[in-house]
């Protein structure tokens, strides 16, 4: 599994990206940060009161792997397109909103996460493993430190077809 989820990374990290530079933090969990996760998966359902949380908390403890993916420099290209909703990139700039995710994110370097993710899925089932994608993982991700992104997701990847959402 660990050949499987490096060459997803690779799948990722040399996705096209609009300018051909990456700003995606691409991590690989180690089986200590793994459990770090499902255990703020766990703690977040009680936290919230949403089972969804600890039923995807189930999905990342039974993973053999769990890959996080994120965008790590949300700033403009300097384009002044207004897709963000903002007049021009220099108001763009200056508006920057913490939570849990980040924001705003420039659309293009969104874009760039999405061709990233899904080259790596891609990986994922061209080598027969069940990969799905968790935004509450990443979400968790962020909230214990496992992830800097702005934005991260959580990929957990299986070999068992019946593990998966609950």
């Amino acid at each position: 599994m660990d050949n499987i989820t490096d060459l997803m990374a690779i799948s990722a990290k040399s996705a096209p990206k609009v300018e051909g530079i990456s700003n995606l933090e691409i991590a690989i969990l180690d089986d200590a940060e793994k459990e770090i996760l499902a255990e703020e998966m766990f703690q977040l359902a009680d936290e919230f009161n949403d089972e969804s949380y600890s039923s995807l908390g189930i999905n990342i403890e039974s993973a053999e792997r769990i890959m996080l993916i994120g965008l790590e420099d949300p700033s403009s290209i300097g384009l002044d397109c207004k897709a963000c909703g903002f007049k021009d990139c220099a108001e763009f700039d200056e508006k920057s909103q913490k939570g849990i995710f980040e924001g705003p994110n420039c659309i293009f370097k969104v874009l760039d996460l999405g061709i990233a993710l899904g080259s790596a899925l891609k990986t994922a089932m061209m080598h027969n493993v069940r990969a799905d994608v968790i935004i509450k993982g990443g979400l968790a991700a962020k909230d214990i430190g496992l992830s800097s992104s702005t934005v991260c997701l959580a990929i957990p990847v299986t070999l068992d077809e019946t593990k998966g959402y609950h």
